[in-house]
């Protein structure tokens, strides 16, 4: 398992992944977000977007996970800042890359950039979290 002292500055984690309309009903129903916008072709065919947009939450989500990825369970996600860039559209696959840029000593804290591009290399998500190692007994 990977401590603080082992993860450097610079190293990077990243995760691809096409998002389905599954993901989107399962993460509406999960989450309570049953906005039309997400969950209804009809609705969502009247508005600017013209088709289902992905929850941004479920994009974040994809963001936690490649966190895990890069550094292990020894980590807790203890703060994010998501800008969002674009709509993600069911069918999209997404590149999540997380970079450590920064670490906090005194508190074990990582701080990673984090970046969401769909295929066309579009960003859609951008932003910093921060990681806490976890002191085991």
């Amino acid at each position: 398992m990977l401590t603080f002292d082992d993860v450097q500055v610079g190293r990077k984690h990243c995760l691809e992944r096409t998002i389905t309309a599954s993901d989107v009903d399962a993460f509406g129903k999960l989450s309570g977000d049953l906005n039309p916008l997400h969950m209804d072709e009809e609705f969502a065919a009247r508005t600017p977007f013209k088709r289902r947009v992905v929850h941004g939450l479920l994009t974040g989500a994809l963001v936690s996970t490649t966190h895990t990825q890069l550094t292990g369970p020894g980590f807790a996600y203890v703060g994010q800042e998501l800008k969002f860039l674009g709509p993600v559209f069911i069918g999209d696959t997404l590149n999540v890359q997380v970079t450590v840029v920064g670490k906090k000593d005194a508190k074990r804290v990582l701080i990673l950039d984090t970046v969401v591009s769909r295929q066309t290399g579009e960003k859609v998500l951008a932003g910093l979290s921060a990681l806490k190692e976890l002191r085991f007994a």
